[in-house]
This record gives structure tokens, C-alpha cells and sequence, in this order.
């Protein structure tokens, strides 16, 4: 216990430290001439990026997010984060887009933690790792699912049952799956964005019993059979309410016929075309 206070303690005083230096950069009065040569005289606004992603480091170590608000601010007004030294861009990429994945603004995370991948050293295979632990989720959100070639390259392997139970709406996959790797997504912080991808993965499921029917009128006690068969303690009222969820995410184009235990579907497109999973 006295060693984790000790490092927290030392944290505290190292961004103490940090945050003096990034006021002093910020406000150097010399103004930044990018791509300029490095030199005592020149701007110290150089070091601003650098010192920004020592404090996101350390300020997602010591779980205060909030913190970081003061630094987006004044770095962007600036345009600071839009030039300099490529690391330093891909590691304010990736912390903002972590940042922007924990507040749900998934189209932000995405557009982040995208640059990032991409403007990522070829050879950084460590780096691209741990941008895909929160890329990946980020994607599987939208119903984007990662090809199983991409998550064997950077041994990611954990994710291929829940890509697989995905596409094919298998809840048991699913939930095992999240139950097996539960202590790791906690530890990213991304086991509640999984959470969330069970919606795409129901949709799959009244899908797949959608095609097997092959009729627009689907009897709700033929969905609570495949997913008893599935292992899941289920009754009609659990069914209707995950369906009445979906209708109303546009997931499923249709209505349910409550007299009747009937789900009703489009004869157009009943499974729009817009959250149907695509590779990437």
C-alpha cells in the first residue's frame, strides 16, 4: 500500500512540474515558425505537444480525465496539435481520441484514433497495438467489424469470438466471450463500449431467424426459442423490449403486434442497409 501511495504521490508532484513547464511553453511570447530548425532562441511553443502528451499519460494513470479539458483548449485555439513532430501528433491523437471514446463522442474517438493508425510509424507494431484496443471497439460500436487477418497481425486475438459472435448473433459466444476477457476490457476501460456492441449482435440474431422464416411476419416465440436454444433464460416481455429497442435505433424497420406476439416487418429493407456490419 505505502509503494502505491508513494508512486501516486509521485505522480502528483511530476505533473505539478509538468503543468508549470506547459504554461511556460504555451506562453512563450516568440512566435512558432513550423518546421523551423531547433535553437536556443527559437520558440519554445515546440515543446508544448510533447509535454501535453506527458500530462494525458499521466492523468489517465491517475484517473482524472477532467483534467485534460484544460489542456485540449488552449493547444487547438493554437492549432499547436496540427504541426510538429509526427510522434508527438500520433500520441495527442491517440490520448484525445481515448478521451473523446470515455465522454460517447464515438465519431470524435473515431476520427482521432483513425489518424492515429494511420499516421502511426510502419514499424511500431507495439504502438499500433494499443491504438486498436480502442480503435477496434470504437468501430465495433457502428457495427464495423475488424477482418480476422488484421486482429492475427497484431495478435489481438480476443476480439476474433466476439467479431465472429457478431456477425452471426450468437449471444452465447458473446457473452462468454465478454465474461472470459472481462478483467482486461475493464482495465482498457472499454468493457461497457462491448456492452453496448450486444445491440448490433440481437440485431443479427432476429436477422438470421428473419431468413430462416422466410416471411415478414415473425413470431416472436420463434426468437425466444433460438435464443433459449442459445443457453439465454429469456421470456417473450425481455424479447419485446430488446426489439422495441432496436425499432427505435432504426436497427429494424418494422412493429410488433403485442395482441399478437408478432413482429412485423418491412417489406423494404426490414434490416437497413446502414448498420449492416462492413470491414475495414
Amino acid at each position: 500500500m505505502s509503494k502505491g501511495r508513494n508512486d501516486h504521490s509521485r505522480l502528483n508532484a511530476a505533473v505539478t512540474l509538468l503543468q508549470e513547464s506547459f504554461s511556460k511553453t504555451l506562453n512563450d511570447r516568440k512566435e512558432l515558425i513550423v518546421d523551423s530548425p531547433l535553437s536556443e532562441s527559437g520558440s519554445k511553443k515546440i515543446g508544448v505537444l510533447y509535454i501535453v502528451n506527458l500530462l494525458f499519460a499521466m492523468y489517465f494513470r491517475l484517473n482524472t480525465l477532467r483534467l485534460c479539458k484544460n489542456l485540449l483548449r488552449p493547444v487547438e485555439t493554437r492549432n499547436l496539435h496540427k504541426s510538429g513532430d509526427m510522434g508527438d501528433m500520433v500520441t495527442y491523437k491517440y490520448y484525445v481520441g481515448r478521451l473523446h471514446m470515455f465522454e460517447d463522442n464515438y465519431s470524435e474517438a473515431e476520427e482521432n484514433l483513425d489518424y492515429a493508425l494511420l499516421h502511426c510509424h510502419k514499424n511500431a507494431i507495439g504502438n499500433k497495438r494499443r491504438i486498436l484496443n480502442y480503435l477496434i471497439p470504437v468501430k465495433l460500436v457502428g457495427g464495423r467489424l475488424p477482418t480476422v487477418k488484421l486482429l492475427e497481425k497484431y495478435n489481438l486475438r480476443e476480439y476474433i469470438p466476439l467479431v465472429v459472435a457478431i456477425q452471426r448473433g450468437d449471444l452465447r459466444l458473446f457473452n462468454d466471450t465478454l465474461w472470459k476477457y472481462q478483467d482486461k476490457f475493464i482495465r482498457r476501460g472499454t468493457y461497457l463500449l462491448f456492452e453496448k456492441c450486444k445491440t448490433v449482435c440481437h440485431r443479427n440474431l432476429f436477422k438470421r431467424v428473419f431468413m430462416i422464416l422466410e416471411k415478414h411476419q415473425v413470431p416472436l416465440d420463434n426468437v425466444v426459442n433460438a435464443m433459449k436454444w442459445l443457453g439465454l433464460d429469456i421470456d417473450l416481455d425481455e424479447v419485446e423490449c430488446i426489439l422495441a429497442n432496436l425499432i427505435f435505433k432504426k436497427y429494424v424497420r418494422g412493429y410488433i403486434s403485442h395482441s399478437k406476439r408478432v413482429l412485423v416487418l418491412s417489406k423494404k429493407d426490414p434490416f437497413p442497409k446502414s448498420v449492416i456490419v462492413k470491414k475495414y
